[in-house]
């Protein structure tokens, strides 16, 4: 088991510091490219990038990750006894995305992915309009970015879902501390009383500018570490929903370089899901390493050497001159070139060739053009930025070029698309838990729910479907709709709603000529394709076989009738043909 004293926790800190430290020592630099030299002057920034490959590969990469909240579409393995509770939490985990407008985090969880990696951190929390200070106030889930420069991870961890440890770093004032500790006797209020204020701050605030000319705020630093194999209270396990420990401990300077670290408050078991708090967002995986790749890195080289070739190229256009050399002794000559307007004729007495020698000086050269257009098409061919994906089509390249160069983009930002949604995904899992399982969770969840439910006004609360059905949270099974974070495309979507039309209005009359078919699968099939998997929902079959059982009773009512009339008619002639 690990050893979670306050001295040996701290070492293990530190060496997941310097671990940090070393993937983040492009972070900076990349940030300085991405908001250039206008923006203001960033810690790290490289001053004027010519070739802004940071931004452009970021303006065209996020909006296709995060462009609106997600939605949730909940399903069960017991479509019999959870088909409710999935229906609600379906209904409550969007009306949470929209209330706690999930989307700001994830955006900003985007943009440290395509930096470097990105981090969030899902708690439980007390609703808006609701007082903070009381445990019985409704609570609901919460998500905080943290910065990639205060995520703290297991530095001997092959993964992410191998670290024996994973925590990140805190910045309060003391005094809102000692405050906090007045009604929690869990804090160690001696010890935060002794701590010297704002210390090492400033490893955690060097992107700021004028930082020293700031007032002092007395604020400490404190890290907050979750460890998944301890279980402190033996009577709140897993059964219980607590999973690990949290420690939260910090450092004081003591007696010339000694650094004393205690505990800041007493650990305490975490109450939440199983993979924790914590949520990674990565780009590519690296084999046996914890920490993700993101693909600015992976090229940043490449895209400092093209800008170092074109600000060659500024330096020699700029010191580019053209003169003209003239003969000494002819002064009248010197003054005729130089008095001179563009093509103007000058007439020249015994003019010899060789006393007027135009000449260039500095200059762009072909070798730097041709080294700079290759270095760009290295930076685009790895990326995966092409002129296609820019939206500039210049007409030299032939459809099939476009469409294959398109592809090809396609499928890499869709595959940054999917690891992103992953990250989503397993966010959306952790609040669930906490819907789930906590019964201070009790919010409305809308009016589409109540005409889903059949139901007034339909409240979601949690902590009480486990007890009154015996269903287990593990049988329920969410997922992020496909797109549903995108920007929308609005031809896109008018052609996938008109082929929709066209499918359904047909395929309903065909499933009642052809009942021997599958059509479950088939439209399933044929939904996955258009990215519309709902499509099969789109028709009403419990609707389609009262109405199939309508028209057959009204047949057979009519047939009814007709052979009733037949026989009349019948008996009719008969009478007749007997004189009756």
């Amino acid at each position: 088991m690990l050893d979670v004293t306050p001295e040996n926790l701290y070492e293990e800190i530190q060496a997941a510091e310097n671990l940090r430290d070393e993937h983040l020592e492009t972070y900076s630099n990349l940030v300085g490219q991405f908001v250039g030299s206008s923006y203001r002057d960033m810690a790290g920034g490289s001053g004027d990038v010519p070739e802004n490959h940071v931004y452009e590969y970021i303006s065209l990469t996020i909006p296709r990750l995060i462009h609106d909240n997600p939605r949730v579409k909940v399903t069960t393995r017991r479509p019999v006894s959870q088909r409710m509770t999935a229906t609600a939490l379906q209904h409550g985990l969007n009306r949470w995305a929209k209330g706690t407008n999930i989307r700001h985090p994830l955006m900003l969880a985007g943009y440290d992915m395509l930096l470097n990696y990105g981090v969030m951190m899902t708690v439980q929390e007390t609703q808006p309009g609701y007082d903070d200070t009381d445990p019985d106030s409704p609570q609901w889930p919460r998500c905080y970015r943290i910065s990639p420069k205060r995520f703290i991870i297991d530095p001997l961890a092959l993964s992410f879902e191998q670290s024996r440890f994973v925590g990140h770093v805190w910045i309060r004032d003391r005094e809102d501390l000692l405050e906090e500790a007045k009604d929690d006797d869990s804090w160690n209020t001696e010890f935060i009383e002794s701590m010297t204020d704002d210390v090492d701050l400033d490893t955690y605030r060097d992107s700021l500018g004028g930082k020293k000319d700031a007032p002092t705020r007395k604020e400490i630093l404190g890290y907050e570490v979750w460890v998944p194999e301890v279980q402190y209270d033996d009577e709140l396990g897993p059964l219980e929903g607590f999973n690990g420990t949290i420690y939260t401990l910090s450092m004081a300077q003591g007696t010339g370089d000694e650094i004393h670290v205690e505990y800041l408050r007493d650990p305490r078991p975490y109450y939440g899901p199983p993979s924790g708090p914590y949520t990674m967002f990565g780009a590519y995986c690296v084999p046996d390493n914890s920490f993700p790749l993101s693909p600015l890195v992976a090229v940043s080289g490449q895209a400092d050497d093209l800008n170092e070739h074109v600000i060659a190229a500024q330096r020699a256009a700029a010191q580019y001159k053209r003169m003209v050399f003239v003969d000494a002794k002819n002064k009248k000559l010197a003054q005729d070139v130089a008095s001179s307007p563009d093509n103007f004729v000058v007439p020249v007495e015994n003019l010899d060739r060789e006393s007027i020698v135009p000449v260039e000086l500095g200059g762009v050269t072909q070798q730097m053009i041709g080294y700079i257009q290759m270095a760009r098409e290295r930076l685009d061919r790895n990326s995966g930025v092409q002129d296609a994906q820019r939206g500039v089509v210049t007409g030299d390249a032939t459809a099939t070029e476009v469409q294959i160069a398109e592809a090809s983009g396609s499928l890499r930002f869709a595959y940054i698309r999917r690891q992103f949604v992953d990250a989503v995904d397993d966010i959306v899992q952790k609040a669930a838990w906490f819907m789930y399982h906590d019964d201070r969770v009790v919010f409305p969840i809308g009016i589409e729910a109540a005409e889903e439910m059949g139901v007034p006004e339909p409240f979601w609360r949690g902590g009480m479907q486990t007890a009154m059905t015996g269903e287990r949270f593990e049988d329920l099974e969410m997922e992020v709709e496909a797109y549903s974070m995108e920007r929308t495309n609005e031809s896109l979507v008018q052609k996938r709603a008109m082929e929709t039309l066209q499918i359904v209005t047909q395929s309903a009359p065909m499933m009642m000529q052809m009942p021997f078919l599958d059509w479950d699968a088939l439209l399933k099939m044929v939904g996955d394709s258009m990215n519309m998997p709902e499509l099969g929902e789109l028709i009403n079959k419990e609707g389609m076989q009262q109405y199939m059982q309508a028209q057959q009773e009204a047949q057979a009512a009519q047939q009814v009738d007709v052979a009733g009339g037949e026989s009349s008619v019948a008996r009719e002639r008969a009478a007749q043909s007997l004189g009756l």
